[in-house]
């Protein structure tokens, strides 16, 4: 990285500070984790597993969603790392990101964060209301979203959406999760 670009370890030189050598071994696991998932024949995941946004998108996921998702998240200003859902690797991608904010987007994703029984969750993804920032686990806020794939061709479900989605904009302003 060149020096006085933002980083890890804000351009500094010599050994690792510990946050360096944290963000290396995150992104050496997503990237294990991704090489897996793309073996067995999922979409890879998205973005940057050390942001504390993760985005749990239910399958499939395919070029628009992938894209309507970075226009989005463009759009109030956010970092994430988005993942498929369905895949049978979420608890390991969860251990792997550590997000501050865990979002589901579509009912199979709510579903599917529910049905790892994640032991700290103090709310299910399914109890939630729709749009609104929840207490998930002591150090994770909950997101639950509508589907983004009818958004992409109807109306009134990209409206829907959108209302929804618009609640990661207040952490987004606040500087990040």
């Amino acid at each position: 990285m060149p020096p006085g670009n933002s980083g890890p370890d804000n351009g500094r030189k010599g050994r690792g500070s510990a946050a360096t050598e944290h963000w290396a071994k995150t992104a050496n696991e997503a990237a294990r984790i991704a090489r897996k998932l793309k073996k067995d024949g999922h979409a890879p995941p998205f973005g940057d597993p050390t942001s504390g946004v993760m985005l749990v998108v239910e399958s499939p996921v395919g070029p628009r969603v992938v894209d309507a998702l970075r226009r989005s998240l463009d759009s109030v200003g956010l970092d994430a790392y988005a993942v498929p859902s369905s895949t049978g690797l979420l608890r390991e991608m969860l251990l792997v990101a550590e997000p501050s904010i865990l979002v589901a987007v579509g009912p199979d994703a709510t579903r599917e964060i529910d049905s790892i029984q994640y032991p700290l969750a103090r709310r299910q993804f399914s109890d939630a209301t729709v749009g609104a920032l929840f207490t998930w686990t002591a150090g994770t806020a909950g997101l639950s979203l509508p589907p983004l794939a009818p958004a992409l061709d109807n109306e009134a479900a990209k409206k829907r959406f959108w209302r929804a989605f618009l609640a990661l904009r207040e952490p987004a302003m606040a500087g990040g999760a």
